[in-house]
């Protein structure tokens, strides 16, 4: 299953490691959810995840896309804070003038 970063977010906050729970809660999410870009993208997040992801191996999925998201938030972290502390971007824009 091919998921966007926007769904892997989404995922990562609501998604649990029980297979109907989490479509439940997707489910319940787009009865919620107001706009209707979102509503339709949080139904489509849940039918993908209820008829794409076997149950038998969705445990597995679930904690794959935490690994993988937990080293996402790392590395943007890591990003933010070297930009913080580096001024590279401007020392090209002097050389360049």
């Amino acid at each position: 299953m091919k998921l966007s970063m926007k769904e892997k977010k989404i995922l990562y906050a609501f998604a649990c490691p029980s297979h109907h729970n989490t479509v439940t809660r997707l489910k319940w999410l787009t009865a919620l959810t107001v706009a209707p870009e979102a509503k339709r993208r949080m139904l489509g997040l849940a039918r993908k995840v209820e008829t794409e992801v076997n149950e038998s191996w969705y445990e597995d999925f679930y904690h794959h896309l935490r690994m993988e998201m937990d080293e996402y938030r790392r590395l943007k972290r890591s990003l933010r804070v070297l930009k913080s502390y580096t001024d590279y971007e401007e020392d090209l824009y002097d050389e360049a003038v």
